[in-house]
């Protein structure tokens, strides 16, 4: 398997670009200093200290200082399952307080047709934009706000719904705060209507909207979860939120 097939299977499993980047870097290079690390790898010196972090927090990296010098090094590519493994735990613990929860929160909404789903991780995650792209309509107008930070796999598999446009020939129109706003160009098309919040403005959840669904959508390095609600009530509310939105944002 090559390096660049390496690095998409570590993304899929919740890694950054960057953190795979650079845990293959130190994979290579061994125990060092992080002006080789920053050489091998690519990754700018304000960016590759907050990368270090991050795979020391995960478990699979580790430092140590040497006359005042710090050093990192990869640790063994076993320790990438007790990661994946707390992962999961954490997924279990975060799922069990949501069906908790879920029984109080739909007793307070309108009643008539619902369904409510939720999905986690990277494979639930796969299943709502599958499922979106297959659902959608030509006379559907696909809407999305409070697009910003994400996992990289999040923001490229997302990528479909705009893609399936040139098919399906189905309207959009989005909503960014700015620190998702770098994404614009990798979703402009001539269906597709794109807009941003007034600066300051942050929104770590994504709202979509299609027809009588909407999606809440959550993600992070560490987890992924979806709601998925299909109400005609629900999705009038969230549209009318959406439209107000689009009024203030530019």
């Amino acid at each position: 398997m090559e390096e660049k097939e390496i690095r998409k299977v570590l993304e899929n499993l919740g890694f950054t670009s960057g953190e795979s980047n650079v845990y293959l870097t130190l994979i290579k290079i061994g125990e060092s200093k992080v002006g080789p690390i920053i050489k091998e790898s690519g990754i700018s010196r304000s960016k590759v200290y907050d990368v270090l972090e991050r795979l020391i927090s995960k478990g699979i990296a580790s430092s140590i200082k040497k006359n005042d010098v710090l050093f990192y090094q990869a640790l063994s590519p076993k320790f990438i399952f007790n990661y994946i493994n707390e992962k999961q735990d954490e997924l279990q613990q975060e799922s069990k307080i949501l069906e908790q929860i879920i029984p109080q929160i739909t007793s307070l909404l309108p009643k008539g047709n619902l369904d409510v789903k939720i999905y986690t991780g990277i494979k639930g995650f796969k299943k709502v934009i599958d499922r979106t792209v297959e659902e959608l309509k030509k006379e559907d107008i696909y809407e999305a706000m409070g697009i910003s930070k994400t996992t990289e796999f999040m923001r490229n598999y997302a990528l479909k719904i705009y893609q399936a446009q040139e098919t399906k020939k189905f309207k959009a129109r989005s909503i960014f705060d700015e620190q998702g706003a770098f994404k614009i160009s990798e979703r402009e098309n001539k269906l597709h209507k794109i807009k941003t919040l007034p600066k300051g403005w942050h929104t770590p959840a994504l709202f979509t909207i299609y027809g009588d669904t909407v999606g809440i959508h959550l993600g992070n390095e560490e987890n992924i979860i979806s709601v998925v609600i299909k109400n005609k009530d629900i999705s009038s509310s969230f549209r009318a939120s959406f439209k107000a939105m689009w009024e203030i944002a530019k």
